[in-house]
C-alpha cells in the first residue's frame, strides 16, 4: 500500500474543515432565528437546543486548535500524531449525534403514547431507538478513548471494530426513528385533504432528515473501512454533527411553515367524532362523520357559496385533526 500522500490528508482535513464550519455558521444562524420565533418553547426543546449548539460550539473550536497545531506550530511537517483537541472534538461529534437522537425519541414518545393504534408498539419503538443511541454513544466513548492511547492516525486500523459499531448503531438508530415516524404518521391518514396534507409533509421531512444523517454516517464507515490510514473519511465524519444539529433546528423553525401549508386555501376541518363504542347488538364500533368547510371557489366572485364535504371514518380521526393545532406533530 502506498504512503499517505498530502491530498489524501491535509487536502481531505482542509476541505471537512471548510464543510464544518459552513455548516456550524448555518446552524448559528437556525439558533438565532429558533429564539426569536420560539422564545415561548418550554425547557424541553429549549433545553436539547442549547445542548446541542455547546457540544457543536466545543467540536469546532478543538478542529480548529488541531488544524492551528498542524499547520501553524507544525508547519512544513505532515503531522500524523493524534492529540488531545483530536479527542475532543470526536466525542463532542459523537455527544451531537446522542443528543440529537434522544430529542426526536422524546418527541416520538410524547406523540404517539396517547395512540390506540400504536399502542403495542410505542414503547417497543422507543426502547429500539433508544437501545441504538446508547451502543453509539458507548461505542463513540470507547473509540475516543483507544485512538488517544494509540496517538497516531496511522494506527486507527486498529479500531476498526469499534469504528464500525459506533457508525452501524448511528445509521440504524436514524433509520429507526424515521421508520417510525413514518409508520406512525401513515396509521393516522384519515382520508381528510388537509389533515393528509399535513401528515405527507411531515413524512417527507422525516425521510429528508433521516436519510442525510444516516447516509453520513454509512459513508463514513465506508472510507474509514476502505482508507483507514487516510483522512478521507473526516468528509463525512466532521460535518456529521452538524447535519444533526442543522437538522434538528430545521425541524423546530419549520413548524409554523408546516402548519400554514396544511391551512392554504382550505378554511377549518370540524372532527364531530368521539371515541367508538360497542353497539349492543353487533359489537363493533361505531362509525363517526368528520366534516370538512372547503373555501368558497374564487372562480365565482360574490356567490358566496359553500361547499361540505361529509366523510366517514373511524376513530381516531381527532387524533389526526388535533395534530393540525399540535405543535408537537411539527418537530420532525
Amino acid at each position: 500500500m502506498s504512503p499517505p500522500t498530502l491530498p489524501s490528508t491535509y487536502g481531505a482535513w482542509l476541505i471537512s474543515l471548510f464543510l464544518e464550519t459552513m455548516l456550524y455558521g448555518i446552524g448559528i444562524l437556525q439558533t438565532f432565528l429558533y429564539f426569536q420565533w420560539w422564545s415561548n418553547d418550554g425547557w424541553s426543546i429549549v433545553g436539547p437546543v442549547i445542548v446541542v449548539m455547546s457540544f457543536e460550539t466545543i467540536q469546532i473550536s478543538f478542529f480548529f486548535r488541531s488544524t492551528y497545531y498542524r499547520f501553524v506550530q507544525r508547519f512544513g511537517m505532515v503531522q500524523g500524531d493524534l492529540i488531545w483537541s483530536d479527542s475532543l472534538q470526536l466525542l463532542a461529534n459523537y455527544l451531537t449525534a446522542f443528543a440529537v437522537q434522544l430529542y426526536f425519541a422524546s418527541r416520538i414518545y410524547r406523540l404517539t403514547r396517547e395512540s390506540v393504534k400504536m399502542a403495542t408498539t410505542s414503547s417497543a419503538g422507543i426502547y429500539v431507538v433508544i437501545l441504538l443511541a446508547l451502543v453509539q454513544i458507548s461505542a463513540g466513548i470507547a473509540q475516543t478513548i483507544m485512538s488517544y492511547k494509540l496517538r497516531s492516525y496511522a494506527e486507527l486500523r486498529k479500531t476498526t471494530a469499534i469504528t464500525t459499531l459506533q457508525t452501524a448503531a448511528s445509521c440504524a438508530c436514524d433509520v429507526a426513528i424515521t421508520v417510525y415516524l413514518c409508520v406512525f404518521l401513515h396509521r393516522n391518514k384519515q382520508g381528510l385533504p388537509r389533515t393528509e396534507k399535513l401528515l405527507n409533509s411531515l413524512m417527507m421531512n422525516a425521510v429528508n432528515r433521516g436519510m442525510l444523517t444516516a447516509g453520513t454516517s454509512a459513508f463514513t464507515m465506508a472510507l474509514f473501512l476502505k482508507w483507514p490510514d487516510r483522512f478521507w473519511f473526516f468528509l463525512s465524519l466532521a460535518p456529521n454533527s452538524k447535519l444533526y444539529m442543522n437538522s434538528m433546528l430545521a425541524t423546530l423553525n419549520m413548524r409554523q411553515h408546516v402548519r400554514d401549508k396544511a391551512y392554504s386555501n382550505e378554511w377549518n376541518t370540524i372532527d364531530l367524532g368521539a371515541r367508538p363504542s360497542s353497539t349492543p347488538r353487533t359489537g363493533h364500533p361505531s362509525m363517526v362523520s368528520a366534516v370538512e368547510f372547503v373555501k368558497p371557489d374564487d372562480s365565482h366572485p360574490g356567490t358566496g357559496t359553500m361547499t361540505m364535504t361529509v366523510t366517514e371514518t373511524e376513530y381516531p380521526s381527532s387524533l389526526s385533526v388535533a395534530m393540525i393545532h399540535d405543535h408537537r406533530a411539527c418537530e420532525y
